[in-house]
């Protein structure tokens, strides 16, 4: 194997290991309706591998509606304790999301996906 092979691979893997999206655990929680022109909350709570709250992070989100193509809708978590961020999203349609999730915290980014699904709140 030649320098500039081994180079290559060598960089890959210190690529690889940089955006480990292994580090973290993840769970997303959203209402199962919405009403259409009101903020919809989203909330995310972070556990770092030893199972323990991640505190101190930046954490941000882009919500896009799977098979569409109106563009996504971003937000920033804010911190509330304990390992939970929360943020508000103000959603257009009902259907199925992917959250794409960028966490920077001390210096680790991480960028995973979550997936959830959404319906009109239905009027009483």
């Amino acid at each position: 194997m030649n320098k500039f092979t081994s180079l290559i691979i060598g960089l890959l893997l210190v690529f690889m290991a940089g955006c480990s999206s292994n580090n973290f655990d993840l769970k997303l929680t959203t209402p199962k309706s919405f009403t259409p022109g009101q903020s919809t909350p989203i909330q995310l709570k972070i556990l770092d591998r030893e199972g323990k709250p991640v505190k101190g992070a930046k954490v941000s989100a882009k919500l896009d509606m799977q098979g569409m193509s109106h563009g996504d809708t971003s937000l920033k978590l804010q911190e509330t304790g304990n390992g939970v961020y929360a943020g508000k999203a103000n959603l257009e349609m009902e259907g199925d999301y992917t959250a794409t999730i960028q966490i920077d915290y001390n210096g680790e980014k991480s960028l995973r996906e979550k997936r959830f699904s959404i319906v009109y709140k239905k009027e009483q």
